[in-house]
């Protein structure tokens, strides 16, 4: 099962799979925004109370008693969380959303309110109600009204600063927790209540003596059910097909199941009950209790698709042809290719349509279509998601060879579109502008009109025909019954075999008397029994003519067989000899792969030595450089203080020679105490 509940089928299971913890993380994601769009736009929030705590403050409850005496406190209307309120004010700016009474739907439907009288005989209700499905709340439960400037902008019908935010949350989807009550607020499910209408609805005079004022036992067995009500028996059968299997739509789930029907039916008797109407209500149960389904279900066929589930189905044929001609705008190829195989559009869009994608997308597909489709408030998200499913699964469709294939691959395809964002995606982003609705439903709805005239002529005609035929055919079978009691009127049919000689033969009769009558009436059973007994004959011969026949034909496919065996037997030969020499080959290539392995191996053994053995010469090589670096670094070091070493020994030799030669001169110039200068007198 999915986290609704729902079963999967087999095919489906690994693609789910697949996708649950994208639904886990995508459903973690919309809840922390949704929680900031209320924080942001609430006057204040109280995220820690529970949503079981504010609904038992404010909705009705009843207590009834069980059978074993125990009290147990059952819910039939509730009341909204006040954190919504912000919703329900940018719900009621909304342009292209009208009023609950009589004003047009942007595409063209009217608003419809109907209040019936509780006269009417109604189905009882039982005792037991039925439960929500439990859900985790991951978002705020008691925010209060949004600020009185939100209030009067609602009042006076202007656009909220926020609208386009909260639209792009509805796309993004909608929290589990708080979807049941999101939907009741784009329906406007509050505002369309009546109160104790839906009661008044299942009030029925008890006829089974026992007390119980709705007439069901503490079983809630279904009573007698007047004849007038055609939709009781429809309704009845189709209770054990709505989600077979469902946890939640155990015997309680099934009752209130068909009290919500019922009481629909009885609340428009123009629509009554029509199928796929039991899924729409078993869905709304899941997420809401039991009269706010009601009038949830109440706003979306009376106002949604008004005219969709009547007995003709008008706005649905009307809008097929709407869509074949979206489509042929959009995918002229792929409607092309639908022509040759002889595929109408309508055979995959009417069930698309008339279901609102239930049973035909995966649960969380349809959850996320309807979230847009109930805020925007008409069809269009109808069209396009249709559009987008041709347009996410073109290629498989043209891929396909028949009408047979084509049907069976839209059908697997569209029930494995997991991926529920990017439907929505496509169809809110790609196909965002589809305009021209209103303009072609009023073109084709005169040609739906007048093809459903003329059905209906040709029935009446028919009818009148058919009526006309079989009364004269009573009245005349009738005057042979009052002159024979033993004739009966299959056994003059059988005998004359034709309406024309009844005809003939009963004028004849009109003309004679009694005793004649009464003549032909023997002469007639004899010839009927010569007749059978004829009939018997050739009955027997036919049989014998066919066993004959077919042994014949077994002769014939007893030789074909032994000449079909003999061929299979000489081609089984070539493919026994065919299948030994590839064995051999294949031996012969397994003994070469294994050669070509063994020395791939060898090869790679050598490579990964003498990459070693490259890497260590490497790293010698790196080695001895950094020596000899080394070296000549000292090198050039000792270089250095050779140089220097020179350059003082030259500079110090200088030095000594400096001082020797000023010697030389101090002692050349010094005068000898034991010489005379020449010029001495002496």
């Amino acid at each position: 099962r999915d986290m609704y509940g729902f079963i999967l089928r087999p095919q489906h299971l690994q693609r789910y799979r697949e996708f649950t913890s994208i639904y886990k993380e995508e459903e973690a994601e919309r809840s922390e925004r949704w929680e900031h769009f209320l924080r942001t736009y609430g006057d204040a929030a109280d995220f820690s109370a529970t949503k079981g705590a504010e609904k038992d403050a404010s909705s009705d409850s009843e207590v009834n008693a069980k059978p074993d005496g125990e009290n147990r406190v059952v819910q039939r209307w509730g009341e909204l969380r006040p954190s919504l309120n912000i919703v329900e004010q940018g719900i009621a700016t909304n342009a292209g959303r009208q009023q609950h009474a009589t004003k047009p739907l942007e595409n063209g439907d009217v608003l419809k309110t109907r209040k019936t009288d509780s006269g009417a005989s109604d189905i009882d209700d039982s005792d037991d109600e039925f439960y929500d499905v439990d859900k985790s709340d991951a978002v705020a439960d008691s925010l209060v009204s949004s600020d009185q400037s939100d209030s009067e902008s609602a009042i006076h019908g202007k656009e909220s600063p926020w609208r386009e935010e909260l639209q792009f949350l509805v796309r993004g989807g909608v929290p589990m927790a708080l979807r049941g009550e999101l939907w009741q607020v784009f329906v406007r499910t509050k505002t369309r209540r009546v109160e104790g209408h839906y009661e008044r609805l299942l009030e029925k005079p008890s006829s089974n003596g026992n007390g119980n004022a709705n007439g069901y036992t503490h079983h809630d067995e279904p009573p007698s059910v007047p004849a007038q009500e055609k939709y009781v028996n429809q309704i009845e059968k189709d209770l054990p097909r709505t989600f077979p299997g469902h946890p939640a739509l155990d015997e309680d789930g099934r009752n209130a199941l068909r009290r919500l029907l019922t009481a629909y039916a009885r609340h428009n008797p123009d629509v009554g009950y029509c199928q796929a109407m039991n899924f729409f209500a078993g869905l709304l149960l899941l997420l809401m209790p039991e009269e706010n389904a009601f009038w949830t279900l109440t706003g979306i066929i009376d106002e949604y698709f008004q005219g969709y589930y009547s007995e003709k189905l008008l706005e649905a044929q009307v809008d097929q042809l709407v869509f074949e001609e979206l489509a042929r705008e959009q995918f002229p190829r792929l409607i092309s290719h639908f022509e040759s195989l002889g595929v109408q559009i309508s055979w995959m869009s009417g069930p698309w349509f008339l279901s609102i994608f239930v049973n035909v997308l995966p649960w969380e597909s349809v959850l996320r279509v309807w979230d847009v489709l109930l805020f925007e408030g008409n069809r269009t998200m109808l069209f396009r998601t249709a559009l987008a499913l041709l347009e996410l699964h073109a290629p498989a469709l043209l891929a396909s060879r028949d009408a047979g294939d084509c049907i069976s691959v839209m059908q697997t395809v569209t029930g494995a579109t997991f991926d529920s964002s990017q439907l929505v995606l496509t169809a809110c982003m790609g196909f965002q502008k589809i305009e021209r609705l209103e303009a072609l439903r009023t073109k084709y709805r005169p040609i739906v009109l007048a093809t459903l005239d003329e059905r209906a002529a040709e029935l009446r005609l028919w009818r009148s025909s058919q009526g006309a035929l079989v009364k004269k055919l009573s009245r005349k079978l009738s005057s042979l019954n009052t002159s024979t009691k033993e004739i009966t009127t299959a056994e003059i049919i059988a005998e004359s075999g034709d309406i024309e000689e009844i005809d003939e033969e009963d004028e004849e009769i009109d003309e004679k008397d009694p005793a004649d009558l009464e003549e032909q009436v023997a002469w007639l059973k004899n010839e009927l029994c010569l007749a059978l007994e004829e009939k018997k004959r050739a009955t027997a011969r036919a049989e014998e003519l066919d066993v004959a026949l077919m042994e014949i034909v077994k002769d014939d496919n007893r030789r074909e067989l032994s000449a079909k065996v003999e061929s299979l037997e000489a081609e089984l030969s070539t493919v026994k000899q065919m299948l030994s020499d590839k064995q051999e080959q294949e031996k012969a290539m397994v003994q070469v792969m294994l050669r070509i392995e063994q020395e791939q191996k060898l090869t790679e053994d050598a490579r990964c030595f003498a990459e070693q053995d490259a890497a260590a010469q490497r790293h010698a090589a790196t080695v001895m450089q950094e020596k000899y670096e080394q070296l000549m670094d000292k090198f050039a070091a000792l270089e250095k203080r050779a140089v220097m070493a020179e350059t003082m020994l030259e500079a110090t030799l200088q030095y000594e020679a400096g001082q020797t030669g000023n010697l030389r001169r101090q002692k050349e110039e010094e005068p000898s105490k034991w010489s005379w200068p020449l010029s001495s007198p002496r």
